[in-house]
């Protein structure tokens, strides 16, 4: 998007003066030619142009079926919108009509954006520009009062593999976008709209059995310094091998998860591997997501609420939020929550070079307290009580791709599937 975008509206205003004064010292016919597409140009829209222009863009407000109240810095609002059908469906076209409101009149150069995105935010679709009113009246142009009738048309791939596809609508100027001063935003000045479920175009085949892991109690607690050699760990079982998060299949990366825990804490070990390793941010709750990382959800009582998602790159650095339920705050729950992770990567290669790694292990910590429990889960019988978790390992790939694998996997392309999180049992001593 951006700056060069930002030179299709209006060429004539900043390009024809300059250039018709030195292409008429150069070459006067080049001048006179240049000229008269500009005064072509000034004329405005053709009259079919203008009597469409005249259906979308009214003083009288609009009535929309699902109504919104977003604003953009007290300059625009938009009040909802329409669509049909009334479900999407991968490979398969649907019509959106969203209805701005103009409050104050805007800059030259201002344009809109439409951002589909699927739930990893990764942005699969960029409609900028489409439908009419992209294409005739842009922002800069609208003035106070006026209510727009935006229409656009556009199809979700159809190798669409999300359950949902997230509709992000803004404003920008260059490197610059409008504030959004009300309404869900991703926290880049894009607001959140609609969050659109998709039915896949062909559902997707896997067995749907859940797998079991158990936690074992242990009498030598872990020392966290990324290395898998404690008596502890050599007792605990590792998980079957993750496999793809969408088919179920055998996954290209290979990775296992073992767990272990004692009156203090939860501890949670990953194995891992991979040929390159990429892991470049290095604050607290960065989004580890978008690079090599492995991620661990607990849900403790197993309602599909109220669980928690912690995630630790092989650079050591950790994000962790807690959910109401799936997704539940936006964008990225609340990430104000702690979980208070002690966490150390043994490395099998080196970060960020363009050499041939081998992979990594992650060994975490996690104290009772920051997940709500005052000591471990009380045993009962042979096996203790019973978790809903899931684990999974994201892998930046050379050239900018993306992989993911599952423990147990969602057969969506959407980790917060709680109904589909596996079971670990907390285990009497081994």
């Amino acid at each position: 998007m951006l700056i060069v975008e930002s030179l299709r509206y209006g060429p004539c205003e900043r390009a024809c003066p300059i250039a018709g004064i030195l292409l008429h010292a150069l070459v006067g016919t080049l001048s006179a030619s240049f000229a008269v597409g500009c005064v072509e140009r000034s004329k405005g829209p053709s009259p079919a142009a203008r009597a469409q222009l005249r259906q979308l863009v009214s003083r009288n407000a609009p009535q929309p079926e699902r109504p919104l109240d977003v604003v953009f810095e007290n300059k625009i609002a938009l009040l909802g919108y329409d669509m049909t059908p009334s479900e999407a469906k991968a490979g398969k076209l649907i019509k959106l009509t969203w209805y701005w409101r103009a409050d104050q009149e805007l800059e030259a150069g201002w344009a809109q954006f439409t951002h589909v995105a699927d739930t990893t935010d990764q942005t699969r679709l960029n409609a900028d520009r489409t439908g009419p009113i992209r294409r005739l009246y842009p922002p800069s142009r609208w003035k106070p009062g006026q209510y727009i009738t935006d229409a656009q048309e556009l199809t979700i791939p159809k190798e669409w593999n999300h359950t949902h596809a997230r509709f992000y609508l803004g404003f920008w100027n260059g490197p610059h976008r409008l504030h959004v001063s009300k309404g869900d935003t991703d926290g880049e000045h894009r607001a959140l709209v609609l969050s659109l479920p998709v039915q896949p175009a062909t559902p997707a085949k896997a067995s749907t059995g859940l797998p079991d892991l158990s936690a074992l109690r242990t009498s030598h607690k872990p020392t966290i310094d990324g290395k898998l050699d404690e008596k502890g760990w050599h007792e605990a079982v590792p998980s079957a091998r993750f496999v793809h998060t969408v088919s179920g299949n055998r996954s290209q990366i290979g990775a296992t998860v073992r767990m272990l825990y004692d009156d203090s804490a939860l501890y949670v070990a990953f194995d891992v591997s991979d040929t390159y390793l990429f892991a470049p941010l290095d604050k607290h709750d960065d989004h580890l997501w978008k690079h090599d990382t492995v991620e661990i959800m607990l849900d403790p009582d197993g309602d599909g609420r109220d669980y928690f998602e912690i995630q630790v790159s092989p650079a050591g650095t950790v994000f962790d939020t807690r959910y109401d339920s799936p997704r539940q705050p936006k964008p990225f729950g609340h990430v104000q929550w702690s979980s208070r992770a002690e966490a150390a990567v043994g490395l099998r290669g080196r970060l960020d070079d363009e050499t041939s790694d081998q992979g990594y292990t992650v060994e975490i910590a996690l104290p009772w307290a920051s997940l709500g429990e005052k000591g471990p889960p009380s045993i009962a019988g042979t096996h203790g009580r019973r978790w809903r978790a899931n684990f999974f390992v994201m892998d930046r790939q050379r050239g900018d791709t993306q992989l993911a694998t599952g423990w147990s996997p969602p057969l969506v392309g959407d980790f917060h599937v709680p109904n589909r999180f596996g079971y670990v049992a907390f285990a009497p001593d081994p």
